[in-house]
């Protein structure tokens, strides 16, 4: 019978903090644009972090946590910080993140620096995840997210390269946005030989 790890044998397992800052990042960043739930967004923070991705842009209205210079009002402030915490554990420190109002001038700027955009929504285009041929996960690349309900704003699916989308099989219309993060970024991951 399996025997589970205990947390000081995961830990034993990892890299040291001093060797994780030299590890280099892989060149997949996201864009959390417009999500409403502070608890997705802690828990985008740690699927981030565990996969030590570039880079997290917290886009629109997406509450971001407590940082230098913040000019938001404190109760605000702390609200959003505690509640991201409290999902993210402790992936904030450890992942490079921004707060950036609008994304479309950013999603250009990665297009033009040669990123493969590829934004999360279903549409009548979009692909199954699964079935995007391994070509079209390039990186340097970006995934874009978007609000629970509403999902990817119009502006930027127009930028993407490409639309990819998770089959549902139930009664629901879609995953978590966090979930679905996780499972592509992780299908990512694996089809780009990164997973290790």
């Amino acid at each position: 019978m399996p025997r589970k790890k205990t947390t000081a044998e995961l830990v034993g397992e990892r890299p040291s903090p001093e060797e994780l800052t030299q590890l280099p990042r892989l060149q997949i960043s996201v864009i959390a644009d417009n999500i409403r739930s502070l608890d997705n967004v802690g828990l985008i923070f740690r699927t981030c972090e565990l996969a030590r991705l570039e880079h997290l842009y917290l886009t629109g209205y997406t509450g971001y946590p407590r940082r230098e210079g913040d000019t938001r009002p404190e109760t605000i402030i702390q609200r959003h910080d505690n509640r991201i915490r409290k999902t993210a554990v402790y992936a904030i420190p450890h992942q490079p993140w921004s707060h950036i109002e609008d994304p479309v001038p950013l999603v250009q700027q990665l297009k033009a620096d040669g990123y493969c955009i590829l934004a999360l929504e279903q549409t009548d285009q979009s692909i199954p995840y699964h079935h995007v041929p391994i070509t079209d996960y390039r990186l340097p690349m970006t995934l874009v997210l978007g609000h629970e309900r509403q999902g990817v704003r119009e502006e930027l699916l127009s930028l993407a390269d490409q639309v990819i989308d998770i089959p549902i099989k139930g009664h629901g219309n879609s995953h978590n946005v966090a979930i679905s993060a996780a499972i592509v970024l992780y299908h990512i991951l694996e089809k780009t030989g990164k997973l290790g």
